[in-house]
């Protein structure tokens, strides 16, 4: 019996994965870095002392138990162009699925680092792409769906090495336990209970891309909409666990990102949660629903 369980253990973790759901997730999530920063292109004060909160007030604004125990912003603010100009492009590169490893590690440092330099810069999102970044830079994430495999005459990689599926087997975990933390959270605020917690942030005009308050006139969809994401997150991991429930949860995720991307204008946080869906994506049903068909297209 012990055995059979070590066995299964170690198929679960070091078992090769198939790569396609992953170069799915790289594209998205290191497109979506590369749509943040370049932005950000515009307003770089935002990382020096110029920015109306310094570096070190913004560091020593942090309480300490939540605050790093390193920094990893080693440059001075005279580096801060060139070094995010770097930054830039080396999202565009991983996006299009070249630099593989060792330049995914280089980046990773990078947002680190502009991650750190201005914590009132970044919002939620920043720090999702920034930790699921951790984990792809062990992972062969440039396997498939890069640019280089058009032009090189090697066969393409489909199935992971035991570092890359052990990360892979670990993002799924990670995002599983992120939901549920967020659930069991949500249960701490007497608002979830009473199903008001919705409200205060569509009926607040500055946290909304449209007017939601005809929703007063219809005020049994609020406690639904609350009690609805309650139990989503929560049972997020044992749905995703069956392939019965798993594509009907999915698809309750994706409506329920896409609501706040639209509706509360925060789509790279969206997209940056949606990307790690196709880790849990049959890699058959991608490899027939769009690789097979966009090569088609192509010929």
């Amino acid at each position: 019996m012990i055995k059979k369980l070590w066995a299964r253990w170690d198929a679960f973790w070091f078992s090769p994965q198939n790569l396609l759901g992953l170069g799915f997730m790289r594209i998205i999530l290191c497109g979506t870095m590369f749509y943040l920063y370049a932005y950000r292109m515009l307003a770089l004060k935002y990382y020096s002392d110029e920015n109306w909160v310094t570096r070190d007030q913004a560091w020593q604004a942090i309480p300490d138990y939540y605050r790093p125990a390193f920094s990893w912003t080693f440059w001075s603010d005279a580096w801060v162009f060139p070094l995010h100009l770097a930054f830039v492009v080396f999202l565009f590169l991983l996006t299009l699925g070249i630099g593989g490893r060792i330049l995914m590690i280089i980046t990773w440092v990078l947002a680190m680092g502009f991650l750190q330099r201005n914590f009132t810069v970044n919002f939620g999102a920043d720090i999702i792409l920034t930790l699921f970044m951790f984990y792809m830079m062990f992972t062969q994430s440039c396997a498939r769906l890069s640019v280089v495999n058009l032009i090189r005459k090697k066969p393409v990689v489909r199935m992971s090495d035991s570092l890359s599926a052990m990360m892979i087997r670990m993002m799924q975990v990670q995002i599983c336990v992120i939901y549920a933390y967020t659930g069991w959270e949500k249960l701490k605020g007497a608002s979830w209970w009473d199903g008001t917690a919705l409200w205060s942030v569509l009926g607040n005009p500055q946290m909304t891309t449209l007017d939601f308050s005809f929703m007063r006139h219809v005020p049994w969809i609020i406690p639904i909409l609350a009690f609805l994401t309650i139990l989503f997150e929560i049972y997020f991991p044992v749905m995703v666990a069956f392939k019965k429930t798993r594509y009907a949860w999915l698809l309750m995720g994706v409506f329920f990102h896409a609501g706040i991307g639209i509706f509360m204008g925060l789509g790279p946080f969206a997209t940056a949660m949606l990307s790690t869906y196709f880790l849990f994506i049959d890699p058959l049903i991608l490899e027939q629903r769009v690789v097979q068909r966009f090569s088609a297209s192509q010929n």
